[in-house]
């Protein structure tokens, strides 16, 4: 219960936030004169630094990059839409002579849709993969916990989407997700059986996606999005609850804040919790 109450609690939240300005809707159908897709890429480049020397109050030299970029593809004709969205993010940090991954994702989200005669309501099918590129170790920097596929989840998902305003939607639907875990040394770490490189699940998810200006330069994106096994009591749903802040400060420079909550009993019995603060560069190629 703890996970669908604190999903109310969410949701709650983002429906009542005052927001201002913003967002993006699928729109009205464009006719066929129009092209029919739209596209966004963006790109972005933030770090921190600190530097030491001959500094009797003690401190520890830190650089950290951290490079993202999103690409997203959008298509509306009729009665039928499309939307692909590709996330991909990669950091480092150097503390002294040691260096360390402080981020590294890569998302792939498909979105097929049919919009029924009040659009506000659709049929989607989504098909979406999240795994990593590189190697990731403990923090005692002793032992690999993470490689490229290991682990990747694959889930795909049929069911009603609710989107009353643009900035704000709603999806929830049976699904089946799939776990792959290429290095058999880490399959039990990820909930597989010693030796499995494979696992299949079969259930239902629910997401909440919230994407809008709240202040004058200040920009939130927020989604919660879980996963529950129908074999198994709904206190053991996985969820996943994403939080960015994004303070423009002109036209290139920005300031971004990110808190991840993320909960699986498979890895950990645990809340998992992850924030970033960080200055840098941002960018539209598309």
């Amino acid at each position: 219960m703890r996970v669908y109450l604190l999903t109310f609690l969410i949701v709650a939240f983002l429906t009542s936030t005052p927001v201002i300005a913003g967002g993006i809707s699928w729109g009205e159908a464009p006719p066929d004169s129009v092209s029919a897709w739209s596209l966004e890429w963006r790109g972005a480049v933030n770090g921190n630094q600190a530097s030491y020397r001959n500094w009797e109050q003690g401190g520890v030299s830190t650089l950290a990059i951290i490079g993202a970029t999103n690409f997203r593809a959008r298509y509306r004709r009729g009665d039928w839409g499309y939307n692909l969205a590709l996330g991909l993010k990669y950091g480092q940090s150097k503390i002294e002579d040691d260096f360390r991954k402080t981020d590294d994702e890569i998302n792939i989200r498909n979105t097929i849709r049919y919009f029924f005669e009040d659009d506000r309501w659709s049929l989607v099918g989504n098909v979406n993969l999240l795994t990593q590129f590189d190697e990731g170790l403990d923090r005692n920097q002793e032992n690999v916990v993470s490689r490229f596929f290991a682990p990747a989840y694959l889930t795909e998902t049929i069911g009603i989407s609710y989107q009353p305003v643009e900035y704000f939607s709603i999806e929830a639907g049976a699904s089946a997700r799939q776990t792959f875990v290429r290095d058999t040394e880490l399959s039990t770490r990820y909930g597989l059986d010693e030796g499995e490189t494979f696992q299949n699940e079969i259930g239902y998810s629910f997401l909440v996606s919230f994407d809008r200006q709240i202040f004058e330069n200040v920009r939130y994106v927020a989604s919660i999005e879980t996963f529950s096994n129908a074999l198994r009591s709904p206190d053991r749903s996985d969820f996943t609850f994403n939080n960015e802040l994004i303070g423009k400060i002109n036209n290139y420079l920005n300031t971004t804040f990110r808190f991840t909550m993320l909960y699986n009993d498979d890895v950990s019995n645990k809340l998992q919790l992850r924030q970033t603060l960080s200055v840098g560069l941002s960018f539209n190629i598309i």
